[in-house]
């Protein structure tokens, strides 16, 4: 006999409980349950809901010729046909029995029977995805076939389809949060979804995840002070091997002791109170510290000598920081994010703390770069006292700046940055180039909307830049220094355009001068500035408050910075207060 389920109404089901209380051939009284048969129920056990689907079950052993029985333990939850069909009465367990009576012998079999209430469940869910990303909700109904109305709040970052009677498919479109709701049978189920930036496969790990490759932990060099090195580093091996991905820090502390290599098409999310903190101490004489924490290279190219050339390196890469989100370079000498052609990077949300003698971030060869919203804060004073947060430099073996295998040293520029709404406190240098490359001039240079505040040398250096755009920008010092600092230094760059910004307590708010490289890179030629009519005439509508010098400086000879060389030219065009 083969098993099947028959829906039935309620008045069928009153039936059947009339039928099976009055039929002398389905007892309701108990019997005594004999071991040892070789009869069973086709289940061990079943569940129903009550006003839905019966259930004809089928006794499994029997040969051609016997008689069977049924009967329930207790008929107020369940209660078993002349034919074995189970009807669910009320909610509970019970007993149902079997008894088979072949060549004169009677045996009893048993099944349980669970009797619920009608019920939904969400079956398939997710509470993170990623950009374009689509996935499938299921709810699944338990004992009833009631409608389900799916409901998104925030469409404006996903977009939600119907499909069937009980799923739906929901699709990313940017970063943000949505909550989605089913409704059923007076039943809500609400699962908010996190959609993080960055598309591909999503990891997410804390401080005390293992490595995604196992073997690491068997290494001689993998110890307490190395784990966050190893584990995020198998990560970054795995994310380049699926040739892209998502990779999310959750909140802890991270110690890196050598470079981390960052592929293509990889996004690196620190979630609110997650901490990269830069160490020099592996606890291991067979491993020493390198001198960054993270290089725009995957780890199959870092090893190649001279692979890349001009912006034809990694591409499309995040490094985005929520909240609190921090690298801490630990006051070690090491650089904070290396980027040699590179095309597409985003450096969003960070807060860098604790520079020592080379850079947060070092742009080489770099194409299509983002730095917004960061924070760079306090720098152990360096040699020269010129140490940037942000580097501009080329990879050029002449000047010396820049020291990795995988570059073929083309000087190729860096061209189309934009480093808008930061702040810089109490550093030595905010944004500058101090080397060139003859003929290799940085091209579409924005820095836009940041705050340079109590800054120890000078804000921005412009050396070699081609048309850069400095605007919006506020120049503040708590008090007037005591030193002849400049904010903005121009060096042998083409029509700067240098407008709209706030200078506060500041000294010499501007000054050009032409510029050759001492000591690395000196065999280049000079380089001079250009200053057309209407870049010089936007100078003046910048915004001085108690300013020491009320006026942009240029100096007309190379190497010459005495008076009669001097052209000052007054910035006028805002009142003194605003």
């Amino acid at each position: 006999m083969n098993c099947k389920r028959i829906k039935t109404g309620l008045f069928v089901m009153i039936l059947c409980i009339m039928t099976v209380l009055m039929c002398p051939g389905a007892s309701v009284f108990a019997k005594s349950k004999k071991a040892g048969s070789t009869y069973r129920f086709d289940k061990e056990k079943i569940t129903l809901y009550t006003g839905w689907d019966s259930y004809l079950c089928d006794v499994v052993g029997t040969g051609e010729e016997y008689d069977i029985s049924y009967y329930s333990d207790d008929n107020e939850i369940a209660v078993i046909s002349p034919e074995g069909e189970i009807f669910p009465v009320s909610e509970g367990s019970t007993t149902v029995f079997a008894d088979v009576t072949e060549g004169g012998k009677t045996t009893t079999c048993s099944m349980k029977v669970t009797v619920k209430a009608p019920y939904s469940k969400l079956a398939d869910s997710t509470d993170v995805m990623t950009l374009n990303d689509t996935f499938r909700f299921k709810l699944k109904r338990y004992g009833h076939e009631e409608p389900v109305i799916w409901t998104l709040h925030g469409e404006g970052y996903a977009e939600i389809t119907a499909e069937g009677a009980t799923d739906c498919i929901i699709k990313t479109l940017k970063p943000g949060k949505v909550t989605l709701t089913a409704s059923c049978m007076g039943e809500t189920f609400t699962t908010d979804i996190k959609i993080y930036n960055g598309e591909g496969t999503l990891f997410i790990i804390n401080p005390d995840s293992e490595p995604y490759n196992s073997n690491y932990v068997k290494y001689g060099t993998y110890n307490s002070k190395t784990k966050g090195y190893y584990l995020l580093r198998s990560y970054l091996e795995r994310l380049n091997t699926l040739k892209g991905g998502v990779l999310v820090l959750q909140k802890g502390t991270y110690t890196v002791t050598n470079s981390l290599c960052i592929p293509s098409n990889t996004t690196i999310i620190l979630e609110d109170g997650a901490t990269i903190k830069k160490t020099d101490d592996t606890g291991s004489k067979s491993l020493t510290a390198t001198a960054s924490l993270f290089q725009t290279v995957s780890y199959t190219n870092a090893s190649k000598e001279g692979v890349f050339k001009g912006y034809n390196g990694e591409h499309d890469i995040q490094i985005l920081g929520e909240g609190r989100a921090c690298i801490d370079l630990n006051n070690i000498m090491c650089q904070g994010i290396v980027s040699a052609h590179c095309k597409n990077l985003t450096i969003s949300g960070i807060s860098f703390f604790n520079m020592n003698t080379y850079h947060f971030i070092e742009l080489d060869a770099s194409c299509n770069v983002h730095i917004t919203n960061n924070f760079f804060y306090g720098a152990s004073e360096s040699q020269t006292t010129r140490k940037e947060a942000i580097n501009i430099d080329t990879p050029d073996k002449a000047t010396g700046g820049f020291h990795q295998l995988w570059t073929s040293y083309d000087k190729t520029p860096n061209k189309d940055i934009y480093i808008t709404d930061n702040i810089f406190y109490e550093v030595e240098c905010g944004i500058a180039t101090h080397k060139y490359s003859e003929g290799s001039a940085h091209k579409n240079i924005n820095i836009l909307r940041n705050t340079f505040f109590d800054i120890k040398t000078y804000a921005i250096r412009c050396m070699n830049w081609d048309k850069p755009v400095i605007k919006e920008n506020c120049f503040i010092y708590s008090e007037v220094p005591e030193l002849e600092l400049v904010s903005i230094i121009v060096n042998g760059s083409v029509n700067p355009m240098i407008t709209e910004n706030r200078f506060e307590n500041t000294v010499r708010p501007v000054s050009f001068y032409h510029w050759r490289n001492t000591g690395y890179g000196k065999e280049y030629s000079p380089i001079y500035n250009k200053l057309d009519t209407a870049y010089a005439d936007a100078l003046k509508k910048n915004y001085l408050k108690n300013s020491t010098n009320t006026y942009y400086e240029y100096y007309n000879v190379l190497d010459d910075f005495e008076e009669e060389t001097l052209d000052i030219y007054f910035m006028n065009g805002y009142p003194t207060e605003k």
